[in-house]
Parts: structure tokens; sequence; C-alpha cells
């Protein structure tokens, strides 16, 4: 397991489709407004990046695939595949009802968000309303590549994970300027090319991981007709008992990264979006770096059995991220207004500015919030961070409509510094924590939850 070359996938994966937001948000935000351009911000967030509905189980197969990876390791190469077979049946199981669930609940609210909650002028309400629930129909397929894609981290192929993500990052953002050229600036038929786009993905996952799905060898039909059906039941119940936590982070941690958008049209309008989403998108995207390092330190930091080896690797990782984020957030607080201004318009960048500053900030301090959270989850404490960002949340919205409310765009952007600043805090705290324990094992604490 090369940390090094993972980590370069993780980046590519995430980096790449920049260069296509570059070429085409312009084009984009020019052709349907203020408005309907953030309109697609929030679709973007339900179909992209929102994996609110995958409940924490894409997050589940990495963990406990990288750990059966481990322990059967000198096992014959039948008995493991089968062994991943059992519990990536039962992850996609898993993921499907939750998109389904993820689809039934956006299709009921689809008409009042277009039409009441999200502040939309009656020229794009009809349309919205239909692009919500075409949107509906893609939490599906999101779920289910959310969890091919931590099953394919978790064997350890990065590579294969980011073909996957590059594709969906550059459809993300070549997909609405092409559907404008061809059809016109209509939301709904921009969502279908997204859809699409994820069921291409789906069905490329699946022939990625064609070993381990479709198994059959001699080995596999003896057990099958046996273990199929109570396999699947023990390995849902072992991925829930990892994932239950997970999936509490999983349904929290996207309402306050991406969910705020929602809130924040809500509170302003639909047509101010853009300046407060469009500075998020770019620096959700800086994250790329953490994130892609830390994706590559899960498997790394769930193998690794000493205490004090395990310190150190999370030490030097984090002051690591620390140097890597300053200078990240310094070279975009430079680049960020002229930026703008070539970019999209001097008008959108004075506005913009001030927003991007604050988010910087807030940016800086999320990325090193990544190494903690990633060592709590690789160690099995999940319910330590689920419980911090239930209490986030509340805090959060409570937070968010004060401020966004009193001060406007300025003030949701606040309001997000302050959320990932206590998030650090706690994260850090409980990783000090479980680093001063006496008991032999990390993991001790969660097995006997």
């Amino acid at each position: 397991m090369s940390l090094k070359k993972n980590t370069i996938w993780n980046l590519v994966g995430s980096g790449s489709p920049l260069l296509a937001a570059a070429v085409c948000i312009p084009y984009t935000l020019q052709q349907l407004g203020a408005e309907g351009f953030g309109v697609l911000t929030l679709i973007w967030a339900l179909i992209g990046y929102f994996n609110f509905f995958d409940f924490g189980a894409g997050r589940a197969l990495t963990y406990e695939v990288s750990r059966l990876q481990t322990a059967m390791q000198d096992a014959i190469p039948e008995s493991r595949r089968f062994a991943i077979h059992n519990i990536l049946k039962a992850g996609l199981l898993l993921t499907a009802v939750t998109g389904v669930l993820g689809f039934l609940l956006i299709m009921g609210f689809a008409y009042p968000l277009a039409h009441e909650w999200l502040k939309i002028t009656p020229a794009w309400q009809h349309d919205t309303k239909i692009a919500l629930q075409i949107t509906a129909l893609g939490v599906i397929p999101a779920t289910l590549t959310s969890g091919m894609r931590g099953a394919l981290e978790g064997l350890g192929q990065f590579k294969e994970s980011n073909i996957n993500k590059i594709f969906l990052g550059f459809c993300m953002f070549i997909l609405p300027a092409l559907s404008i050229m061809m059809h016109g600036s209509s939301l709904w038929k921009i969502t279908v090319y997204l859809v699409l786009a994820r069921l291409i993905t789906v069905a490329y996952g699946c022939f990625q991981l064609k070993h381990y799905l479709f198994i059959r060898d001699k080995f596999a039909t003896t057990n099958l007709v046996a273990q199929d059906f109570g396999g699947i039941k023990l390995q849902i119940r072992q991925l829930v008992s990892y994932g239950f936590w997970v999936t509490v982070t999983g349904i929290v941690s996207p309402l306050m990264v991406y969910g705020d958008r929602f809130f924040v049209s809500a509170l302003v309008g639909a047509d101010k979006l853009s300046e407060y989403a469009i500075p998020q998108e770019g620096l959700m995207r800086l994250l790329m770096i953490p994130i892609a390092i830390c994706g590559a330190l899960m498997p790394v930091f769930a193998t690794i059995a000493s205490r004090t080896d395990l310190h150190q690797s999370y030490s030097s990782n984090l002051r690591r991220m620390a140097k890597i984020m300053a200078a990240l957030c310094l070279l975009t607080l430079v680049a960020a207004y002229p930026g703008f201004t070539w970019w999209i318009s001097p008008e959108f960048a004075q506005k913009a500015f001030p927003i991007t500053v604050v988010l910087i900030f807030g940016t800086f301090i999320n990325g090193i919030a990544v190494v903690p959270y990633t060592l709590l989850h690789a160690t099995g404490n999940t319910k330590t961070t689920a419980l911090f960002h239930v209490f986030e949340l509340f805090f959060y919205m409570a937070l968010l409509v004060v401020l966004t409310r009193q001060f406007g765009l300025i003030g949701a952007a606040f309001a997000w510094v302050c959320r990932v600043s206590v998030d650090w805090v706690l994260l850090h705290f409980a990783a000090q924590r479980l680093f001063k324990q006496t008991k032999p094992s990390l993991r001790d604490q969660e097995c006997a939850s």
C-alpha cells in the first residue's frame, strides 16, 4: 500500500475537474443568470457531492474491507475473495436502500422547495421543481457509487476509484454547459444529463469490482446457497455496527458542508446564492488536498497496531497538513480577487471577495481537522465524531440563521468559520485523549460499545 501513490491519485481525482470548472462555470453562469445558477449549485450539492443519503455506508465499507484484507492476508485467495464478495453485496444493498429513502424524501419535498422555501422567483419555479424530481432519481446511483468507491479504497485501488471521480467531476461542469448549448437554459434537462452520468458511473463501478461482485468459481457455488442470505444479514449487521455512528455523521456532515446553501437561499434568495456558492465551491475543491492525503491515510491508520507508531504518524501528518494548508490558503487569498475579476467579472469579484476571505480562514482550519477526523474513524471511534457533529449541527444552524439574517452572506460565512473552528478543537482533543488511554487496544472501547 503506497501512501504517496494513493494520495497522488486522490489529488488527480479531485483536482483535474477544476479545469472543466474554470472553462465552463463562467459560461453557465452567464446563460442561466444568478438565480438559475444558484439553483444549479443546489442540484450539484444533492447529486454531486451531498453524500447525505449513503448514510455512512461508503466509509463503513472502506473500514471493513481494509480490515478484512489485513486479517485474511494469509488465507487462500478464493476464501478472501468470497468474504469480500459478501461484505460488498451487503454494503451495496444497504446503499441501495438508503438511496431509495433519499429518492422518496427529495421527491416529496420538491414542490415546497421550488415554490415556497427557497425564495425562487415564479419564472424558475416550475423548472426547479422538475429538476429536483429528476435529481431524486439520481440519488440512488449516487449512493451506490459512494459504496463502490468505499470498497475500492478499502481494497487499496485508489487509481480505479479516482477514475470514476474524474469522470463525474468533469461531467458536473461540462454537461450543464453542453445541455445549455443544445437545449437552452433548462435546469431539468441539465439534471437529466447529470443523472445519466451517475448511471454510467455505477455501470463502470460494477465492471471495476466484477471479480468480487460476480463470483462464478467452485468455492463460491458450494457456499452460496447455504451462506448467502445469512452471510448478507451478518455483514449488514457488521457494517451497521461500525456504520451506525458513521451514518449519523453521514447525515449531519453534508448538511453542514453543503446544506447551508439551502438555508442561505431561503434567507437571502436564490439570486444572491452564487456570490456565496461559487467561492465555497472553489474552496471545497481546495480541501481536495487534505481529503486526498487522509483518504489514503484511512486504511494505513486502520492497520497500525502500535499506539506509539500511530501517535507519531498522526503528529507528523498533522504538522505536514498545517504547513500545506497555510501555503495553499495564502496563495488563494492573493489570487482570489484578480481571479474572480478575470474569470467572471469585476462586479462579482467586488461582492464575492469579502465572503471569500472569511471562507479561506475557515478552509485552513477545516483542512487541518481532516487529520484527527480520519484518525478517529480509522480506530473505530465513529461515535465520538458523530456526537460532535450532532452538537455542531444545532449550534451551526442556529448561528447560521442569526448571522445570515443580521449580516447577509458575510454572516453565513462567519457562521461556517465558527462551526469548523469548534469542530477542529473537539476532534483534536478527542485524538489526544485517545493516545492517553491506558487500555491495550485503541479499538477496544468501540468493540465493547
